[in-house]
């Protein structure tokens, strides 16, 4: 009787072991990646790299990757302020800053850059004119940095460099 109870005890030990060990599992995160826990459906915390121990069915960590995103469009067209059509190609680098905004900001918030500064070039290029364009380039990329970072900053992002790597206005380069 007593070594029955005894295996039964085992058993027990063993079952319950198997089915907390099934339960928790870890997330390790690297020197590059953020994360929020959120419990229950519910952000809790913003969690850094390490390693963390998570309930299956309960919590979940959002993983995000904080190396810079590369943004490249190339022979985009625009029609200008006085009807004129410009090509331009432009090349930009963005990284979260704020994890959780970036989260909210899209469902796929790698997205977030290239969207932002595509809008954002399409708007300031559609403003201009010719004579504009010809005059400082310089001058209209500035102008889309000025529309493109709080717009970043606002989905959780750091905007480290825009550049227009190419722009020709009807038969014309602008260089």
């Amino acid at each position: 009787m007593g070594f029955t109870l005894l295996c039964f005890v085992f058993i027990f030990g063993v079952v319950v072991l198997r089915i907390y060990a099934g339960w928790l599992v870890s997330a390790t995160l690297v020197e590059y990646q953020r994360g929020v826990l959120f419990r229950r459906g519910f952000p809790v915390r913003d969690v850094g790299p390490g390693r963390y121990r998570v309930w299956t069915g309960f919590e979940k960590i959002m993983i995000l990757d904080t190396r810079p995103v590369q943004v490249n469009y190339e022979n985009q067209s625009v029609s200008l302020r006085d009807g004129a059509v410009a090509v331009y190609s432009f090349s930009g680098s963005a990284r979260v800053k704020d994890a959780r905004k970036a989260l909210y900001a899209a469902a796929n918030y790698s997205h977030v850059p290239a969207f932002v500064l595509l809008c954002c070039a399409r708007l300031v290029l559609n403003e201009s004119t010719s004579p504009q364009m010809h005059a400082d380039k310089d001058a209209v990329t500035e102008r889309i940095i000025t529309r493109a970072q709080p717009r970043l900053v606002g989905a959780g992002f750091e905007l480290l460099s825009f550049r227009l790597t190419d722009v020709s206005v009807g038969q014309q380069r602008v260089l």
